[in-house]
């Protein structure tokens, strides 16, 4: 196989006795192979395409911001997020998308990423994390999913601090030359993956701007908090 995968044991990471509960934390380790399939950004340059691959929900990320938000909600987990009618305590128990069937098909079509980032603990901060000095100007942002619309309302949060938090509505970044973007997004829904073509990599000062939205993250943003 191109890539295997071994998840760990799962063990309590946290317990409330009183409360008569425990979290659980797992882990995932990949081999990926032959080792030439292995992108650790170093063909990543000026024009290169930004494609940004949909998430389904929160995933794995806000849920201690979720479960302060629970408490603040007179029906907690049972509260309505929009009026589908759907449930805070279902829309947080959504599967993760996950990107693997993705990437395995670029690889088939003869589509080598330049670079790929996952967008979680630190929302679209993570477009950063690359050691090099690029500007990343995003120009179309995904739609967010309905959960993450009703914890930004309910936490109180301005576009600037959710999409430095909270992946919303993107969750996995593709970097690829430009004359594969499109193919890139077409093979991508053509998966059930939501994708689009959302920007660009550009020399310059290292910052991300989201354009729609008038945001800017600098380099100093991609620190823990």
């Amino acid at each position: 196989r191109s890539m295997r995968l071994e998840a760990s044991v799962l063990l309590p990471e946290y317990r409330d006795p009183k409360a008569g509960r425990i979290d659980l934390a797992a882990s995932c380790t990949g081999l990926v192979n032959p080792k030439e399939r292995l992108s650790l950004g170093e063909r990543l340059g000026p024009g290169d395409a930004i494609v940004l691959l949909a998430s389904s929900g929160i995933h794995a990320n806000g849920l201690s911001l979720a479960r302060k938000l629970v408490e603040r909600l007179p029906q907690g987990y049972l509260t309505p997020i929009d009026q589908s009618g759907t449930r805070f305590g279902e829309a947080l128990l959504a599967p993760t998308v996950l990107y693997s069937p993705v990437t395995e098909a670029l690889w088939q079509a003869g589509i080598t990423p330049h670079y790929a980032a996952n967008i979680t603990g630190h929302g679209w901060r993570k477009l950063l994390r690359h050691p090099g000095t690029f500007t990343y100007r995003i120009h179309s942002v995904p739609a967010v999913p309905p959960v993450l619309k009703f914890m930004q309302h309910h936490a109180g949060h301005d576009d600037h601090e959710a999409y430095s938090t909270l992946n919303m509505g993107a969750g996995f970044a593709l970097f690829v030359a430009a004359g594969d973007a499109q193919r890139t997004v077409e093979i991508a829904q053509g998966l059930g993956v939501g994708a689009r073509l959302a920007g660009a990599v550009q020399a310059g000062e290292k910052q991300v701007l989201i354009e729609p939205l008038g945001i800017r993250f600098g380099d100093d943003d991609l620190q823990l908090r």
